[in-house]
């Protein structure tokens, strides 16, 4: 698949720094190509074929040191199938739990953290073409305020499976869906890397240092 050529450093092997985003992704889910009919293998309604395509779009993406996000919704498998799918998933992956993530709860040694809201700081000493720090909130469910949102901080969800990204666009908040069905997991071509994600909140903020465009678009009971 083509990723957008704004994505830094998605194709590069030898940055072993590289951080991804997804969510939603629904592995073992029978109806979910019924619900979402731009995901391939939907005009067969072939789950199995489906669940391939997920295997192989996340192997032959992420390596075995990069950082994968998961925000929530990463299987409907069960018991020892959600096991063996999760050791067939490469690189360090940290959960942020949604609705469906029963299953593998059970197996938060597959993972380095767990949790339901988890926020991350991306400094300029991960990835040089930053120049200021970035905080990411991240949470399966979109959410109005958020940790440290006056500062600039930036919130990323799933769960929507793309119908928020209108309203996203139009808000003047920092709020991304970085779920497989979303438009930058469309313009990355599957996972969303940290690079896609600063280009995203650039093009918003045309380029403002975080907090400056902030303290300029927020109403003052969000500041």
């Amino acid at each position: 698949m083509k990723r957008s050529g704004g994505d830094r450093f998605v194709n590069d092997k030898s940055n072993m720094n590289r951080i991804f985003f997804t969510a939603d992704l629904h592995f073992g889910h029978r109806n979910i190509l019924r619900y979402q009919m731009n995901r391939a293998f939907a005009d067969r309604d072939d789950t199995e074929a489906h669940d391939a395509w997920l295997l192989d779009l996340w192997r032959s993406t992420v390596d075995k040191k990069d950082m994968v996000y998961v925000l929530g919704d990463l299987t409907f498998f069960k018991s020892e199938d959600a096991r063996h799918l999760l050791e067939k998933l490469p690189g360090r992956k940290y959960l942020i739990t949604g609705n469906h993530d029963g299953s593998i709860k059970a197996y938060s040694n597959y993972f380095q953290t767990t949790a339901q809201i988890f926020d991350l700081t991306v400094r300029p000493n991960m990835c040089s073409w930053l120049t200021e720090n970035m905080v990411l909130n991240l949470c399966h469910y979109p959410l109005l305020i958020w940790n440290r949102k006056p500062h600039g901080s930036v919130m990323l969800h799933g769960h929507c499976h793309g119908k928020l990204d209108e309203y996203n666009r139009l808000s003047p908040d920092l709020r991304f869906d970085v779920g497989i069905d979303g438009e930058l997991s469309r313009r990355c071509g599957g996972f969303v890397s940290v690079g896609a994600v600063y280009d995203a909140v650039m093009e918003k903020t045309q380029g403002e240092p975080f907090a400056q465009y902030a303290r300029q678009n927020y109403l003052p009971e969000y500041r």
